[in-house]
């Protein structure tokens, strides 16, 4: 999360533990808060059955996808009405 107000910036890291804190308060009954991929993963083979594989996809694209919306958000949206200083691919 990227705070443009100076006066915020103390609370950035506030604001990046608690959007945490709500991810794992809203994903405990669903997926016992597999948020890390790596720590699904390896949950996912050290239980070895077919249904901890069933939608173990879910864990690798979507952070993929939310960071690409954040990307983009934060391209076109944040940054509306900016000039660019930077290199364009």
């Amino acid at each position: 999360m990227i705070v443009y107000c100076n006066e915020f910036k103390v609370l950035a890291p506030l604001a990046s533990g608690f959007a945490v804190f709500m991810v794992y308060l809203a994903t405990i009954p669903i997926t016992g808060t597999g948020i890390n991929p790596a720590r699904s993963f390896g949950a996912a083979v050290i239980y070895n059955k077919a249904e901890a594989w069933d939608d173990h996809w879910i864990f690798w694209v979507g952070p993929f996808i939310g960071a690409t919306i954040a990307a983009l958000y934060h391209r076109f949206v944040m940054s509306a009405g900016k000039n660019d200083i930077g290199i364009r691919i």
